[in-house]
């Protein structure tokens, strides 16, 4: 999934002045004052023979996260004589640019920057490794199962994820208080209750989003999820026309016209347009990425930074949520695999991981450098319980894009979303339509 760029420029500067100050290794027993050895993800393995190989790596650019790989890598590079080239690809050129390199079997590119959309179909085509049989039971454990199961296709691994996550609330803490409201709801009902409540002409209880373009589509499916409903299986059944989805526009809607609690133009914004409103103080509520954790905590971009929380979705008839991942993983073309297999082995031990969630306080995708996050003394109280709340939500969530066909269906469900909440159609007739075109796209 598109790693939920809109915005990350701003959030890109907030990282690289965090990465300024922790040179050295954050989470180092220096810096931690801990002493607990690290764990790889792997068998060590010797880098002899690889000293003076060039990686290529192609990556994200403006990812935050990337900033911190390449800002580390010549530790990486000292330690192994490898060397790293970067090669920096706009997010929407990512896919085709990928696509062209594996089927051009060249191996110009060793190492792919993988969002979680494309692992399914690059490894039902073949273009990347697998790499499951490179991990030990141990380390299998020690990465969340959602995680690895995001990484996944048939089974088997083929993407090693640095970066895990799934949308979370934000929630202002003092217009909680104003209104009595002593917890952050558990429930569907307690929500829509909450926003209402927190309603008042000046501040919107909540946003939905619904502009017709994918990102949107990725909260839908965690409704979809709640609800008790599905999309697309692993088999490629469709299952869009369903009570279940109906309950889903049925609940939003209300939400939107009846409860009038949502924030008017929900129906044209996608999440640049959330973390925007949330940090100038004009809604109460809102479902976004745990990027916007650290943008939002910033007082020079926030006028809420010192007033909110992050908490954990409600649940509908289910507790769920889809996970989403990036990950590093090996071109099947590339000449240099071994070499590949040590960067990544780096990239995702567990000292390294929890360097990553210190520098972006960002969820972690593994359970021991969640521990070396918690531990460190760099971190705030609050920063530790928002990261927390952040993995939690991961215990809850599950592989949307097993099936290589989900971006077609994603890019359908853009056109069903935006017409049912703006109500150009029916609940009835939108969902029947999607499914129809669905099939005719994959079957």
């Amino acid at each position: 999934m598109k790693r939920k760029t809109a915005g990350m420029i701003t959030c890109l500067m907030a990282v690289s002045l965090i990465l300024g100050g922790c040179q050295g290794n954050p989470t180092s027993n220096e810096a931690t004052g801990n002493e607990t050895e690290q764990t790889s993800p792997v068998e060590e393995e010797t880098s002899a023979g690889k000293e003076g190989t060039k990686l290529v790596i192609g990556v994200e650019s403006g990812s935050p996260q990337i900033a911190f790989y390449e800002e580390q890598c010549g530790e990486f590079e000292e330690e192994t004589g490898i060397e790293i080239e970067w090669v920096e690809i706009p997010h929407d050129n990512m896919h085709e640019r990928f696509v062209q390199e594996a089927i051009s079997k060249s191996g110009a590119i060793d190492i792919y920057d993988a969002d979680q959309p494309w692992i399914s179909e690059f490894a039902s085509k073949g273009y990347l490794e697998v790499l499951g049989d490179k991990l030990t039971e141990e380390d299998k454990a020690d990465f969340y199962e959602a995680a690895l199961d995001a990484s996944s296709y048939n089974g088997e691994i083929y993407s090693i994820p640095f970066f895990v996550h799934t949308p979370i609330v934000f929630y202002r803490t003092d217009l909680f208080e104003d209104a009595g409201i002593k917890e952050f709801p558990k429930t569907w009902e307690e929500y829509a209750d909450a926003a209402k409540k927190l309603t008042d002409g000046e501040v919107y209880g909540t946003i939905i989003e619904a502009k017709q373009a994918v990102e949107p589509v990725t909260h839908l499916v965690d409704w979809i999820y709640q609800a008790g409903g599905s999309i697309i299986d692993a088999e490629g059944n469709i299952s869009i026309h369903s009570p279940e989805n109906k309950q889903v526009f049925e609940y939003l809607l209300k939400m939107m016209y009846e409860d009038e609690s949502v924030m008017p133009g929900s129906i044209g914004y996608d999440n640049a347009d959330v973390h925007n409103l949330f940090m100038q103080g004009k809604v109460a509520m809102v479902k976004n990425w745990p990027y916007m954790y650290s943008m939002a905590k910033d007082p020079e971009q926030s006028t809420v930074s010192d007033s909110f929380a992050v908490a954990v979705q409600p649940a509908g008839k289910e507790q769920a949520s889809s996970a989403w991942t990036w990950g590093f993983g090996i071109s099947s073309s590339s000449k240099n695999k071994e070499a590949a297999w040590e960067f990544i082995k780096w990239a995702t031990s567990s000292e390294k991981l929890a360097e990553l969630g210190i520098s972006s306080c960002n969820p972690v995708p593994r359970t021991s450098s969640l521990n070396a996050v918690q531990e460190d003394i760099s971190l705030s109280d609050f920063d530790k319980e928002s990261i927390q709340t952040m993995c939690d939500a991961l215990n809850y969530a599950s592989n949307a894009t097993e099936n290589p066909n989900f971006p077609t269906v994603q890019n359908e469900l853009s056109y069903t979303l935006s017409n049912i909440m703006s109500r150009q159609v029916e609940i009835e007739e939108g969902l029947e339509q999607a499914e129809e075109t669905i099939k005719e796209a994959i079957e």
